[in-house]
């Protein structure tokens, strides 16, 4: 089993470390001191270790957690069906309602796909799967896109796959042309379904949607390839979604067996792991650190919806309100009630900041990367705290003579 003791040097202080450094911890890579070295001294007040993991809780406890994380996907891939009969639509009937619900049914789709991301990160934690989970993200979320790739932009009436006829319109042709020289050459997934709805320059109206007709050729023409590309794409994310739908279940025995595999205690150990990856990899990494950084979803004004998702599956998962949670199982009190708080805090400082985040003010973006980072050192139990007088134990030494 992996140690998660908690490394005490002299005074207790909180110390921020960094995500990359949390997750070495979290697994146990990085070494504390000896047992000999972390006995306490006289004047140093002994904090109270973590609660030992019951076994049979951690197994009705690593089962609850991949239950849910079966219940968010199925949850996920209902809102891409959504989108897609709302994609049919436009395309059947073009027009400014139907475009609008269009994009509705994306925000939704979206949000719905950022909270099952924790849970993707899990499954595919083992060694032997993380390319296959690597290249899933990458079909249905990678970002930034390139929108010259897929339409016509300003100064360019003849850019992108719409405009090219030399790229034959099929579902495995459009997934060989993804990311084919550059990784912001997108051709699926949600940011490239984005371009298609808001549009290159998030001026997109319901009219070039419309089929058109004549020519010896009616498929060839930008507007008829740019709704069957659409179409396309969002075939993409529903055939992706349930692939994945179809491998998870416990019965399947497919991503499943390398959970359960793992004696109870190290299941946990891999989820903990899997959500300081997301903190580190998903994230992070949509807080920009200046005004100058890609975000997400800049034309769908979605990038704070997705973050406040996945950060809600962190938090039921950790500190849930019923019923216990990670925090309870393998940290402090003090622990857990600082990992409630942090949650609390940057989801009230999310809630104020502006939707992209890019527009958000630097000093808002700064505090809430510095509280995913607290997060992330609370979450791998390696994070020190100030001991309240209900947490420190008594220690009595005494002398041999």
């Amino acid at each position: 089993m992996l140690d998660v003791g908690i490394c005490v040097t002299g005074s207790i202080v909180f110390k921020r470390i960094s995500v990359a450094l949390a997750i070495l911890l979290g697994l146990g890579l990085v070494g504390c001191e000896s047992r000999e070295d972390r006995a306490p001294r006289e004047d140093t007040p002994a904090v109270k270790a973590p609660p030992a993991v019951d076994r049979k809780v951690a197994e009705r406890f690593s089962h609850t957690i991949w239950q849910a994380g079966e219940a968010q996907l199925i949850d996920a891939r209902a809102a891409v069906e959504a989108l897609n009969r709302a994609l049919t639509t436009l395309l059947d009937k073009p027009s400014a309602d139907h475009l609008e619900s269009a994009k509705l049914a994306w925000l939704d789709a979206h949000r719905e796909f950022a909270a099952v991301l924790p849970y993707i990160q899990l499954a595919f934690a083992p060694a032997e799967l993380r390319d296959q989970g690597r290249e899933l993200l990458l079909a249905m979320d990678s970002w930034p896109v390139q929108p010259g790739y897929l339409d016509t932009v300003p100064g360019y009436s003849e850019s992108g796959i719409v405009n090219d006829t030399a790229v034959e319109l099929t579902l495995a042709n459009l997934r060989r042309q993804h990311r084919l020289t550059a990784h912001e050459e997108a051709s699926t997934g949600f940011h490239a379904l984005e371009i298609m709805l808001w549009g290159p320059t998030s001026e997109r109206s319901a009219d070039q949607f419309q089929a058109a007709s004549g020519g010896e050729e009616p498929e060839a023409l930008a507007a008829n390839r740019r709704r069957e590309l659409t179409r396309l794409m969002g075939e993409a994310l529903a055939e992706d979604l349930a692939s994945l739908e179809r491998r998870w279940p416990f019965t399947v025995n497919d991503l499943s067996r390398h959970f359960l595999a793992l004696q109870p205690e190290a299941r946990l150990q891999q989820v903990r792991a899997s959500h300081l990856r997301t903190v580190d990899e998903e994230l992070l990494r949509r807080l920009p650190e200046s005004s100058e950084s890609d975000v997400e979803s800049g034309r769908a004004a979605d990038s704070k919806q997705a973050i406040l998702a996945m950060l809600r599956t962190l938090q039921a998962a950790w500190v849930p309100t019923q019923g216990p949670g990670l925090a309870q199982l393998l940290l402090t009190p003090r622990q857990q009630e600082a990992l409630a708080e942090r949650f609390d805090t940057l989801e009230e400082q999310l809630l104020k900041m502006e939707d992209p985040v890019e527009l958000a003010e630097l000093g808002q973006l700064a505090s809430a990367r510095e509280l995913l980072e607290d997060i992330a050192g609370l979450m791998s139990g390696r994070a020190e705290i100030p001991a309240g007088e209900d947490d420190v134990t008594p220690v009595s030494l005494t002398t041999e003579h």
